[in-house]
């Protein structure tokens, strides 16, 4: 007997909604709903040892299924059960004590109006994890495990319960939500990927690295990216479409794949289903004069440069770089205000003084781009011929191709729109993800022919765009490249429209920052061809990236000036922060500096 065919065996009768006498576990009389009737029953304790075989019967099929499935193994059942109102268990339904081997359940689950069998299911698949994982983990695998187990009338209530749970926001553009979360692991790599993700969580308790909170959060959000979804003919040409023409509608769409308008929808659906096509809201930074800047860091070996960035009140990512000159890679985005500028001069110095070797660079025109030329549809792969494009680099720089090929970098340039207290905080909602008018309404408390007048003016300004982004194609990679020279600048723009993703930062003197998304394994090759074109370029490995501390800074906004203020506290704190942290690598090395002076005595 499989083990899918133990687990159907001893299901019970599921929940109907539309009989609310009905139970979930099928052992309780129609009258028994809650403890005062369960106490009141004339056979309470027949209905206990039911409850309690059902519970037996749950925790035992569960056990063998985590240890079949996911290795694990499932402690002991509960000895002990007890019925609680809502507030008194720490999960939806119930809770398990492995301690004092105590299953406590909810009047819903004592009801039947809650599956006790979702709730025994994520219970003893909690305790089958590491006690030291962080309890959002616990709950939100427990949860997503015990879904895929129950029946589709059980599967609506459970869902309805967990979207319940509140979410948080770990940062302006980062919110976490439990349902959300899983449903995207679900909708992405299915029980393969979330046995996998188990089996690394597991893995690193056991090596003693144990994710708090927000470290699981930043593991989520980097490991989902990990995750290919397989395309197809239609799929990969609606995305080339859609990523070089963000604004093409569905009969656009059709007309250029030969498809039909109504196979285009439903591709779209899927793709979005699979979280492969993702719809954006977003305010160009540019346009509201909030500064783009690079940092690249390079010091003392030993001694972590990001540490000099960590109380930057400008700091939006920063990766460490795993191979070459330089160490670390951050992105400030930075209120344009004279003060704001002076700190990042003022950053420089300081860390020159310590030999903390500093490149600053603005974005002043940038740009990206798609291609899935070299996208094999049939093994559902990247397949980059670099060979070839070794070849194709030196055409260009042969026949000077790269003054033929349009420019697709736009400058930054700043509105000259008038904005409001009450416009910034719609582009603050809208980069924290929230653009539904029902949402918008209800945090701005204004009325629906307002905000629609407003949305529009700032549409039309070019304050909010609505974008399509492609994720989880298979590109885990990424690779930076910074080139000075203009020459070198403008044939590797060129070179780069064959690589699957590029972002492009251009400096004021055509100075080349260059971001390349890659299938595994590509980075090596791409680094091997571009020395091979001998080309002057700095190719630097990014490590997984770090979001920093930024938030929409609408408090620095002034209605009056129309211009943005300065943080002025908060840049004195990383100042005087920065200064402490160069005074003990200074002091650091001069210790090491005299270690290694000999001792000279005089004569006589």
């Amino acid at each position: 007997m499989t083990v899918e065919m133990y687990v159907q065996m001893i299901s019970c009768v599921p929940y109907d909604n539309s009989t609310e006498n009905t139970s979930a576990i099928g052992v309780f009389p129609n009258t028994l709903k809650t403890p005062q009737a369960l106490k009141a029953s004339s056979k309470p304790k027949m209905v206990m040892i039911s409850l309690e075989s059902n519970i037996a019967d749950y925790w035992s099929a569960s056990a063998k299924v985590i240890q079949e499935c996911y290795g694990l193994e499932v402690p002991l059942g509960p000895t002990d059960i007890a019925i609680s109102p809502e507030s008194g268990v720490l999960r939806i339904g119930g809770h398990f004590n492995a301690k004092i081997r105590e299953l406590k359940i909810s009047e819903k689950v004592a009801s039947g109006r809650l599956s006790l069998k979702g709730v025994v299911f994520r219970e003893s698949f909690i305790a089958a994890l590491p006690n030291d994982l962080c309890t959002e983990a616990q709950r939100d695998f427990g949860t997503e495990y015990a879904r895929q187990y129950l029946n589709k009338n059980e599967q609506s209530r459970w869902i309805e319960l967990w979207k319940a749970i509140p979410s948080r926001r770990m940062r302006s553009n980062l919110e976490y939500n439990s349902f959300k979360l899983m449903k995207w692991i679900s909708a992405l790599g299915g029980r393969r990927h979330f046995g996998l993700l188990i089996h690394e969580l597991v893995a690193m308790a056991r090596y003693g690295h144990v994710l708090d909170f927000e470290e699981y959060i930043e593991y989520m959000a980097r490991r989902s990216q990990d995750i290919q979804v397989s395309l197809g003919h239609a799929e990969v040409k609606i995305l080339d479409i859609l990523l070089r023409n963000q604004e093409a509608s569905n009969d656009v769409l059709a007309s250029l794949t030969g498809l039909s308008s109504s196979w285009i929808s439903t591709q779209i659906n899927r793709l979005k289903r699979k979280c492969v096509l993702i719809g954006l809201t977003t305010t160009p930074f540019s346009r509201i004069g909030i500064r783009s800047f690079h940092v690249l860091l390079s010091g003392i070996p030993s001694l972590d440069p990001s540490r000099f960035l960590n109380k930057c009140p400008f700091l939006y990512s920063i990766r460490h770089i795993l191979n070459g000159p330089w160490q670390v890679m951050a992105r400030l985005a930075v209120p344009d205000n004279y003060d704001n500028i002076k700190s990042l001069k003022l950053m420089a110095k300081r860390l020159n003084d310590i030999d903390v070797t500093v490149d600053i660079g603005e974005t002043h025109s940038a740009g990206h781009s798609f291609s899935f030329y070299h996208y094999d549809v049939a093994n559902h792969q990247w397949a980059i011929p670099w060979v070839a494009m070794l070849g194709w680099g030196q055409r260009i720089e042969r026949e000077s191709l790269d003054k033929v090929i349009e420019q697709i970098d736009t400058p930054s340039l700043t509105t000259n729109e008038y904005i409001d207290n009450t416009d910034i905080m719609i582009l603050s909602y809208i980069h924290e993800n929230v653009s539904s008018t029902r949402a918008l309404r209800k945090r701005l408390g204004i009325g629906q022919n307002q905000l629609s007048r407003r949305m529009k003016r700032l549409r039309s300004a070019g304050l909010i765009r609505s974008v399509w982004d492609a994720h989880n194609i298979g590109l885990v990679e990424r690779v930076a490249l910074r080139a000075t020279d203009s020459r070198i600048s403008s044939m590797l723009d060129a070179w780069s429209r064959e690589i699957p993703h590029v972002v492009l930062q251009y400096g004021k003197r055509r100075d080349l920052t260059m971001l390349i998304d890659l299938p595994i394994g590509g980075s090596t090759k791409m680094m091997d061809t571009i020395r091979k074109l001998g080309w002057n370029v700095v190719a630097s490995p990014l490590g997984s990236g770090i979001w920093g501390q930024w938030r929409f800074p609408e408090h620095l906004w002034s209605e009056e000036r129309q211009r943005w203020l300065s943080p002025d506290r908060e840049i004195d704190i990383w100042i005087d922060s920065l200064e402490e942290e160069c005074e003990a690598p200074t002091r650091k090395t001069a210790k090491s500096a005299l270690a290694t002076v000999p001792v000279v005595k005089r004569r006589g």
